[in-house]
């Protein structure tokens, strides 16, 4: 079919079909625009809700460890300040501290010391504290005392070399200092002289009250070892994990307690990083120019998720992220899928609405659709078929479309009988009219109409249907003209309009309609009783 004839189609059946294939086709391409907007939507929408809960759920974690120590740290610079502690009352720093300690079970030691050498150490040992001073004046000489329930159980004295100054939480304290007198400072993992074992420190100073010139340096120590033991246990889907890096390359991983400060490693570049999923997804943060939102990254042929921020806003020292498989949350669209079919099956049940109505809008002309279709290519097979039929209610026979074959002249009457004739039909139900055959059914052509060629037959035509029908019915109105046993036949098509149509002849206006196989002019009366009738 030749695409201006599909674009704009001069016949009911040709032009229901364009718009039925024209709704099927919206239909179809709105469910499955719809579906695969939906469906990409709503997986990048969990996708992206599942990495902000897990990234809660572990930042939740981190700060269930993190901030009872951050407020403890913060008040005993406070008592430092206002000269409650004295690091030459043992007894009393020790009494004071070791109910503090009890609440916080993450911190496995409490040091103090300042600028003139004194220091202070307390930890725990199961139900048993132990506490490890030095005194200026003293060195290597170490006192280590036992406590239960607040009294002193066992003191013990021994020399071993100790310098405060060498020691890691020490020096970062005193280059803080006077700076971050306010606010704790998070040391890098390092590992702990007194047991061994690697961990973190909560670090804050203060100037001494006594002398000014002196600065006393604080430090809450936790076992890393216990953060990522917290950080495993943290549910991040069915199959995800959470990491913690240092924001930039570095992953930080668990450390053997026996591990030595010379060969101990506390993190670990992420291309070394042995979980995969993990690995890649640093890879991925990277190569992404390190988005702060959720991404997508395939591992080791899958499709993961990912997610990272600081766990402090403010210094960024340590970050998390999280990782899960896409296979965790696929359930979750699988649930949400019947919400897509919802949508589909209510655009698919507009699209059949829509061709209901046009169904319905068309059901007169496909009502009588078999009467008035002369098919391209069918001409002679489908014009014998009808003349077969004889004349009815939808078809009439004309033997000439302007001579009149009694007097053999060009007869305006003649012409106005089949127009007539076109204005019943499209006032009724819709016909053809073959003109070139006799009452008879014989096929005679039209050759004494005198045409030269068949565009002056069509341009004669037009301006009869203009004059006398008007211009606004041409749509409704085509003349198709054959061969048949080497005479030329015409056929008119007229399909019913839903617009009252006249014949105008001069002056005068007449309003016909098909009674049988003869078209009959109503009155005005009659007229409108049946147009309110047909509708």
């Amino acid at each position: 079919m030749p695409i201006k004839m599909l674009l704009s189609p001069t016949s009911t059946r040709s032009r229901l079909l364009r718009d039925l294939i024209a709704i099927i086709l919206l239909t179809s391409g709105a469910i499955m625009a719809v579906t695969l907007f939906q469906g990409y939507n709503m997986r990048n929408d969990i996708a992206q809700e599942h990495i902000r809960q897990s990234l809660r759920t572990t930042s939740d974690v981190i700060y269930q460890f993190y901030e009872p120590v951050e407020s403890n740290a913060s008040l005993i610079q406070k008592w430092g300040v206002a000269g409650v502690l004295d690091l030459n009352d043992v007894d009393s720093m020790t009494t004071k501290l070791i109910p503090m300690m009890e609440n916080l079970p993450q911190v496995a030691a409490i040091k103090f010391g300042n600028t003139k050498g004194r220091s202070y150490l307390l930890s725990r040992n199961k139900n048993i504290w132990v506490t490890r001073t030095t005194s200026p004046g003293k060195e290597g000489v170490i006192t280590w005392q036992k406590w239960a329930g607040g009294q002193s159980l066992e003191k013990r004295v021994e020399k071993t070399p100790y310098n405060l100054n060498q020691r890691i939480w020490f020096q970062e304290g005193l280059s803080n200092a006077p700076k971050n007198q306010t606010r704790v400072s998070w040391l890098q993992p390092y590992m702990f002289d007194y047991k061994e074992t690697p961990g973190l420190s909560a670090i804050m100073t203060w100037p001494s009250v006594d002398d000014a010139d002196q600065t006393c340096v604080m430090a809450l120590d936790l076992h890393i070892n216990d953060l990522f033991e917290r950080i495993a246990e943290t549910k991040v889907g069915l199959n995800g994990a959470a990491f913690l890096f240092d924001g930039d390359t570095s992953v930080y991983h668990p450390v053997g307690k026996q591990a030595s400060p010379e060969n101990s490693r506390y993190f670990s570049d992420h291309t070394l990083v042995e979980v995969p999923s993990v690995r890649n997804a640093m890879a991925a943060w990277h190569a992404k120019e390190k988005p702060s939102d959720a991404f997508m990254f395939v591992s080791e042929g899958k499709n993961f998720w990912a997610g990272v921020q600081p766990i402090n806003t403010e210094s960024r020292d340590f970050w998390i992220g999280v990782v899960v498989p896409q296979s965790d949350f696929l359930q979750k669209v699988q649930k949400k899928r019947w919400s897509i079919l919802v949508i589909a099956l209510s655009v698919l049940g507009f699209g059949l609405l829509m061709a209901g109505l046009l169904v319905w809008k068309y059901r007169h002309q496909l009502r009588d659709m078999p009467n008035q279709v002369i098919r391209g290519g069918h001409f002679e097979h489908d014009v014998r078929n009808l003349i077969s039929r004889g004349e009815g209610s939808t078809l009439e026979f004309k033997s000439t479309m302007r001579m009149n074959l009694k007097s053999e002249k060009n007869d305006k009457n003649i012409e106005i009988a089949w127009m007539k004739t076109v204005t019943a039909f499209m006032n009724t139900g819709g016909g053809i009219i073959v003109i070139g055959v006799n009452d008879d059914g014989e096929i005679t052509g039209t050759a004494p109409d005198g045409f030269e060629n068949e565009d002056k037959c069509r341009l004669h035509f037009r301006n009869l249907i203009n004059q006398h029908v008007g211009p606004e019915f041409s749509k409704n109105i085509r003349l198709k003209i054959g061969t048949i046993d080497g005479h030329t036949v015409m056929v008119i098509e007229c399909e019913r309009s839903n617009e009252p149509v006249f014949l105008i002849n001069k002056k005068d206006e007449a309003f016909y309609v098909r009674s049988g196989p003869s078209s009959m002019s109503l009155t005005m009366r009659q007229m409108l009783k049946y147009l309110e009738s047909r509708t």
